[in-house]
């Protein structure tokens, strides 16, 4: 069993848990409120940097001109994707695209991205892609759950979402995230044991970080709401955290 193999057979458990979350399963009945989406576009987009600049980096670090080609292209595909069905999205909320970006920062997004961007300070390509790979598995394997679900509609706020994910040219076979899995593979076979245990770590890490950000939209969590359960039932007021 190969080494991305062995990553995707001890994730089945979180990709469930993903799969049953409130938000995926209001995608699912068409029950996701505009509260939730207009947070999860807002969150999104503020990882999608982070995702932009995890990208650059393996470029920047990649040996290989064939590997830099590689991310390079996706990092375009990428740019102009996110965009796109980010702004439509929008549209469908009646909300103004221009004021989707910039919004606050909230704390599952910050430890998420915080998790990616550790890695690109002192890691190699396996250490950084291999969290970053996590996501785009796991969109991919949602865009799959949801596909077959026959309940995701044309009218679904997700409609193009779940179709962008199973794109072949990401999904498929030959796609960008079998590619990234070969990459992982080709490295994992030079990695010392203890690289291989982080890189295995910050993969379900990821998949673990998923479900928490479909969590946090569907609740709309904000810096406030983790202030106010420190203080909770203890009498004290918190400082008001923004």
């Amino acid at each position: 069993m190969s080494f991305s193999q062995s990553l995707i057979q001890e994730a089945q458990p979180l990709l469930e848990a993903n799969e049953q979350c409130q938000f995926i399963q209001d995608v699912v009945h068409d029950t996701l409120s505009p509260e939730a989406m207009n947070y999860y576009i807002q969150q999104d987009l503020h990882y999608t940097d982070a995702e932009t600049y995890v990208q650059t980096q393996l470029i920047a670090r990649s040996r290989a001109v064939a590997d830099q080609q590689l991310f390079t292209g996706q990092l375009n595909s990428h740019l102009h994707t996110v965009n796109a069905l980010y702004e439509s999205m929008t549209k469908t909320l009646g909300v103004d695209w221009s004021q989707q970006r910039g919004q606050a920062m909230q704390p599952v997004t910050y430890f998420y991205r915080e998790h990616l961007l550790s890695q690109t300070r002192d890691g190699d390509v396996l250490d950084m892609l291999t969290p970053f790979q996590a996501g785009i598995w796991m969109y991919v394997e949602l865009g799959k759950y949801l596909g077959s679900t026959g309940q995701v509609k044309p009218g679904n706020n997700f409609h193009q979402w779940v179709i962008d994910v199973q794109e072949p040219s990401l999904a498929g076979p030959d796609g960008i995230s079998a590619k990234f899995f070969a990459v992982m593979d080709r490295d994992a076979e030079h990695a010392s044991e203890e690289q291989l245990k982080r890189a295995r770590e910050n993969f379900h890490r990821s998949c673990l970080f998923e479900w928490y950000f479909w969590e946090a939209a569907a609740r709309q969590l904000t810096w406030d709401d983790f202030e106010s359960h420190v203080f909770e039932g203890s009498g004290l007021q918190g400082i008001g955290l923004k």
